[in-house]
């Protein structure tokens, strides 16, 4: 078993003079949180904008941050817009009305009879995962993740002071049996990425049952599942079953920003036993989201033509882009999201990013998800995805120089 990470461990501590951007002078003579100065901070795929100053090009495409090539549903955003006739006014109904409409869907997919009291929204899953974090991790808990996954994860538990225990991936998917093997005493919480970001892969039903099976009751067992909606496999699993049957430690985690296109208006909710949500919004942060994105979410919800219409284009583009890259001979993981992972790279990953960089094509190297020799690229419009290809192959052939 490899530990990856201890931030309990003083080797981790950051000193003050490492701090660039603080003011020394002044920082000496306050009392820091030695928690935040062992947080990673997160960085985000590259701007648009940014790349077009930086090398002086008009036409750049980002297939950085897995975001949605076809936007927002026309009814989600006129739904947006009609309730900024109540921006000057707090939220009012729209987290009430949004946890309805959740609850109401959720039964008819799953046959279960959840209520509103079930569901917990915040500004994006990243700050349902905070709210998560902050009520788990405290007096050095633990969590246990993948070593390959989303580095938020990571970063909330240095953040509240926890100990992160990732468990080194199986040929890019979770090992499941090893990540039951670091489970102690003080662990917390386990997190499952699925589809996991940044490798695409897919825990199965069978294989969350045999986990299930095993999990110690201490443990609160997430299940963030950001890109729920792109799924096509059947095997995919269904932690709403385990919320129905009343399992506590049980928490399933879904967002509005891959197929629903609202990634810059951040909503994202936990669904989990009425217990649970009751105790988790002793974290939620008072009117943490407005009432135009909660009335967009649920008009995006409704609009079923537009979710099948980014589902389709996924589909056909992740298959125009695995022809491509087997014709340039590159491997890559085949993907249950809308991303691919590009692995065992005929040159170094930094080189091949910052080479498409100045072909005006930005992608990610994942080395904050624990990846930094892969690439991973999003899937976008065919267009984009042409680019991304023609500019690939001229990197390959141009070996010389980026």
């Amino acid at each position: 078993m490899e530990f990856v990470i201890n931030n309990q461990s003083p080797n981790l501590q950051v000193p003050i003079s490492s701090l660039p951007s603080l003011s020394l002078t002044l920082m000496q003579n306050i009392r820091l949180n030695p928690n935040l100065l062992n947080v990673p901070l997160y960085v985000a795929g590259k701007p648009i904008e940014e790349v077009q100053e930086e090398y002086g090009l008009t036409e750049v495409v980002k297939l950085a941050s897995n975001e949605n090539p076809l936007g927002l549903s026309s009814i989600a955003r006129a739904a947006f817009e009609q309730a900024l006739a109540e921006a000057h006014h707090y939220p009012a109904l729209g987290d009430r009305a949004l946890r309805r409409k959740l609850a109401a869907l959720h039964n008819a997919q799953h046959n279960a009879t959840f209520t509103q009291d079930n569901f917990l929204t915040g500004n994006g899953i990243s700050d349902v995962l905070r709210m998560i974090t902050e009520a788990f991790i405290f007096d050095g808990g633990e969590m246990v993740i993948c070593s390959a996954t989303f580095p938020l994860y990571r970063i909330l538990s240095a953040q509240y002071g926890g100990k992160t225990i990732a468990v080194p991936h199986k040929h890019y998917h979770h090992d499941l049996p090893a990540m039951l093997d670091a489970i102690t005493s003080d662990t917390r919480l386990v997190i499952f990425c699925n589809p996991n970001n940044p490798t695409g892969t897919l825990i199965s039903r069978d294989h969350v049952e045999e986990f299930m099976a095993r999990v110690p009751p201490h443990v609160i067992v997430v299940f963030d599942e950001s890109y729920y909606e792109i799924v096509e496999d059947p095997r995919y699993s269904n932690a709403a079953e385990y919320i129905q049957q009343g399992r506590d430690q049980v928490l399933l985690l879904r967002g509005f920003s891959k197929v629903h296109g609202m990634a810059n208006l951040r909503l994202g909710y936990a669904l989990g036993t009425r217990a649970m949500i009751e105790y988790l919004r002793h974290a939620q942060l008072t009117f943490n989201t407005g009432d135009p994105v909660l009335y967009a979410a649920i008009a995006a919800l409704d609009d079923r033509a537009h979710i099948e219409k980014v589902r389709a284009l996924i589909a056909a583009e992740k298959h125009f882009l695995y022809e491509g890259l087997s014709d340039l001979d590159l491997t890559f993981i085949p993907t249950a999201a809308n991303f691919v992972l590009l692995v065992d790279l005929p040159r170094e990953a930094k080189y091949i990013y910052e080479a498409l960089l100045r072909r005006g094509v930005i992608v990610r190297v994942p080395t904050g998800f624990g990846l930094p020799d892969a690439l991973r690229v999003s899937i976008g419009t065919h267009a984009e995805n042409e680019k991304f290809l023609s500019a690939l192959k001229d990197v390959l052939r141009n070996t010389d120089s980026a």
